[in-house]
């Protein structure tokens, strides 16, 4: 039997590699040009006053075809974004077990899913629906959905008949059986009537958050887990299959089609390029030009071009691998103590998704329906005090202990000015955006367009352009945005379950009814996500809880731009915490010689200062709230 499995996974492979191989390069193709209609749109608008025709239209079924055709490789590859800390821990046959139990359950939800997507697309060929501007039958974009999750199925089925081929050796029959069977009745047993009936609204809310965190906590990719429990959800909560399904297949495309999400894949593209660029290298060197003869400058060098890479970034993790693979080597070559270099560029990579341009901020606008503009603003003040106070602690740890961070050579008044030229393009490509945005000369959706657009110029002038860059770029970009964009396509489905349970607004009522102090509860909120952070990147966790939380915080009367700094820096706190401490692992891939708990070790001092800046918000809103009211008044 297991033999049998084998082979059938071989053929699986065989045809669902190519397939979605190909699907991959046709979405990086799309993903290519996807920033020109923009761009030439806001053109065309200085220059004649005029538009690209269709320019929305054209963006939004660019984005389609980038998830659509993209997720299917990203799960071949490597996988979607899942919890995995706990489920690693148990004994391997458990874990066989439960892939089955996964796998199995999301092929036949896929296959749901792309059955609907289907049915949409042949009303629109019977109703003769074309688009609004350009006029194309819609019925193609449908149909493009549609493949992308076929494609999708049959590699979750590839994925199912490893892990039973796999769960077969461990000869654990019962188990395994009892996983199988499990799986048919959690997805078929509703779809046939078999669903728990006379639930109130917030019981069925509560008992389906809890069924997915079980579905999370236990491994299940975020985004099937979110999408899978919308769906069942639904059909608990009106009670009948066939409205439920017709959900399902009119949300995921209505998500990935939307316009105002184009500026997800624009910005990652953005920073793609710009890292490719080499303009981390530029950073850290007009930083060390400046600081490193300072105690500790080598480090504080490491901060400030964190900070500055972050204003061309928008992620964390990216942050801190690309800083640590360009000042580690110097650090070590000067004799720096490793707990004290690891642990600063560790906790400046969380610079990463503050300073704007963030896309922790994009996703918390788009959860939210915030300001982009305000939140990338808020942003900008608590980043410089975090990296002041960053820079702050290893100036005075170096001045203690000069041993730990010996000071960098010396250099003329002439060297530093001339080294000003490595950060003329992310100033620039900065001004620009940020200017532009805050300025209402463009949309965030533009200023993403024009970021990237900047950015591919600007490697071009370095002669960092090629081939390899390209394809480099264009591959990061796709899987980041097409790891996000499913799990926002669950929390889309989520939310038609949510509404029905109106579960947020009831969690809402009643936490203001609490005849406690908003600040107990708004602690014990930052508490759980700090520990969340242990577990999860950040945008993955805005997309996770914020929809049930956000009602009940801003009943509460906290500012819903502040709470959205809070939320991205309390979140990334757990980023560098034990037991997990993504960024922590991720700086350890970059400095391989250094253990891992030294790493942890070194983080300590940088996490009080994370703490510190949480705790001036608090005390003091407007050093996130001054500029917004000054900019938006």
């Amino acid at each position: 039997m297991a033999l049998s499995s084998e082979s059938l996974a071989q053929g699986l492979e065989e045809f669902v590699g190519p397939v979605s191989r190909i699907a991959n390069y046709i979405s990086m193709g799309f993903l290519l040009v996807m920033p020109l209609p923009v761009f030439f749109d806001v053109l065309a608008r200085f220059i004649y006053r005029g538009s690209v025709p269709g320019g929305i239209e054209i963006e939004s079924f660019i984005l389609l075809i980038i998830v659509f055709l993209g997720i299917a490789f990203i799960q071949f590859k490597e996988g979607h974004i899942r919890i995995e800390f706990i489920v690693s821990r148990f004994p391997k046959w458990v874990q066989n077990a439960l892939y089955c139990f996964h796998y199995l359950i999301c092929a036949m939800f896929f296959a749901v899913m792309s059955s609907q997507l289907i049915s949409q697309g042949i009303k629109k060929i019977q109703d003769q629906v074309v688009t609004y501007d350009l006029e194309i039958p819609v019925w193609i974009f449908w149909f493009i959905a549609s493949l992308g999750l076929i494609i999708l199925t049959i590699v979750v089925t590839l994925d199912f008949v490893r892990a039973l081929g796999q769960a077969l050796r461990d000869k654990r029959p019962f188990w395994l059986a009892f996983a199988l069977a499990a799986a048919c009745f959690v997805l078929i047993g509703p779809l046939v009537g078999l669903a728990p009936t006379g639930l109130s609204g917030a019981t069925a809310g509560i008992l389906g958050m809890g069924f997915l965190f079980l579905l999370l906590f236990l491994g299940m990719p975020i985004g099937f887990g979110m999408a899978l429990t919308g769906l069942l959800g639904m059909i608990v909560a009106y009670k009948e299959v066939m409205p439920s399904l017709a959900m399902l297949g009119i949300g995921p495309f209505d998500t990935a089609s939307n316009y105002m999400l184009t500026v997800v894949p624009l910005f990652i593209l953005m920073g793609e390029f710009a890292y490719h660029s080499g303009i981390s290298e530029d950073l850290f060197e007009t930083a060390n030009k400046w600081l490193g003869r300072l105690p500790g400058g080598l480090a504080m060098s490491s901060v400030a071009g964190c900070a500055g890479f972050s204003a061309v970034c928008g992620d964390s993790l990216a942050t801190a691998v690309t800083m640590g693979t360009v000042a580690l080597p110097g650090m070590k070559k000067h004799n720096y103590d490793m707990k004290l270099a690891t642990g600063c560029l560790a906790a400046g990579g969380t610079m990463g998704i503050l300073i704007p341009p963030s896309v922790g901020f994009i996703f918390y606008a788009i959860v939210t329906e915030e300001s982009i503009g305000k939140l990338f603003v808020a942003g900008i003040m608590p980043g410089i005090v975090l990296a002041i106070l960053f820079c702050g602690v290893v100036y005075i740890r170096a001045k203690i202990n000069p041993a730990l961070a010996p000071r960098g050579d010396v250099t003329t008044l002439k060297e530093k000015i001339v080294s000003l030229k490595g950060v003329m393009g992310m100033l620039a490509l900065f001004v620009l955006i940020l200017g532009g945005i805050l300025g209402g000369i463009f949309s965030p959706v533009e200023g993403g367009a024009i970021g990237s657009v900047g950015a591919f110029v600007y490697a071009l002038i370095r002669g960092r352009v090629n081939k390899t860059m390209i394809i480099a770029s264009l591959q990061d970009s796709l899987t980041i945005t097409c790891k996000l964009l499913l799990i926002l396509i669950g929390v889309g489905i989520l939310g038609y379950f949510l509404a029905a349970t109106r579960l947020p607004f009831a969690l809402a009522d009643f936490v203001t009814g609490l005849e406690i102090n908003r600040y107990i509860i708004f602690s014990a909120v930052i508490l759980f996500f700090i520990i969340l952070g242990c577990l999860l990147n950040v945008i993955p966790m805005i997309l996770l809880v914020l929809p049930t939380i956000f009602p009940a915080i801003t009943a509460l009367g906290f500012d819903p731009v502040w709470f959205g700094v809070i939320t991205v820096l309390t979140m990334e706190m757990g980023q560098i915490t034990p037991p997990i401490g993504v960024n922590v692992f991720a700086i350890g891939s970059v400095a391989r010689d250094v253990p891992m708990q030294d790493i942890f070790r070194g983080i300590f001092p940088f996490f009080l200062c994370m703490i510190a800046c949480a705790i001036l918000l608090v005390l003091f809103p407007q050093l996130a709230l001054y500029l917004p009211s000054l900019l938006f008044s």
